[in-house]
């Protein structure tokens, strides 16, 4: 008779397994000297995990380069450093989307999934400055937009001959690009390039916060 034996665990072809290493390049050290972080200090946990986006200082410096003069408005989720590499961000920001739910493991629907992760405006304003940009402002999206004029806009869709149906959903539409909670806590970095002496002395209305 054959003694019965549990069933082998199923482990899919694509999976992976997560090891550690030396770092992969001198720019990593490069750029916590660049954001004025030191990981090795003893506020760090053990397990201590982030992200480092060397990407984005590539792209800006192409940004830089091709810019003759103007502005260049960096918009999306992140934080300054000291809030980004904070200890207590010890899991880092990184998040996957998946069938619109998200989670944290990068390792499982491989090539089904968007995987993000937040921006570091310190390190983008620094590595600015060495390209020649100008750190021109730095404001929360729903402050940036009532600066602009959304906070009229708003009041105005009551105006408007349309459904109410339509217009209450208009209305909530931009609502969500005010939420601090939200949309509206995005960060919009404005970085400048070759400006003259008018545009210089002159803040730019997005940068004036309303009272």
């Amino acid at each position: 008779s054959s003694v019965p034996t549990s069933p082998r665990p199923h482990v899919p072809a694509s999976s992976f397994i997560e090891v550690t290493g030396k770092p992969s390049t001198p720019q990593l050290a490069e750029y916590f000297d660049l954001v004025e972080i030191d990981l090795t200090s003893g506020a760090y946990p053990d397990g201590y995990r982030s992200e480092i986006n060397l990407a984005a200082l590539s792209w800006l410096s192409i940004v830089a380069d091709c810019l003759q003069r103007g502005y260049v408005l960096t918009i999306d989720y992140g934080y300054p450093a000291t809030r980004y590499y904070n200890p207590r961000r010890w899991q880092g920001t990184l998040q996957c989307y998946y069938q619109h739910r998200y989670h944290d493991n990068p390792y499982i629907n491989v090539g089904q999934q968007d995987i993000t992760a937040h921006v570091d405006f310190t390190a983008l304003s620094r590595w600015g400055d060495r390209c020649g940009l100008e750190n021109v402002g730095f404001i929360q999206q729903g402050l940036f937009l009532m600066a602009l004029g959304l906070g009229e806009r708003i009041a105005a869709i009551s105006e408007q001959k349309q459904p109410l149906s339509q217009l209450l959903q208009r209305r909530e539409a931009l609502h969500q690009l005010l939420d601090p909670t939200g949309l509206g806590g995005f960060g919009v970095l404005i970085q400048g390039k070759n400006l003259g002496k008018t545009e210089i002395s002159q803040p730019l209305k997005g940068l004036t916060v309303p009272e």
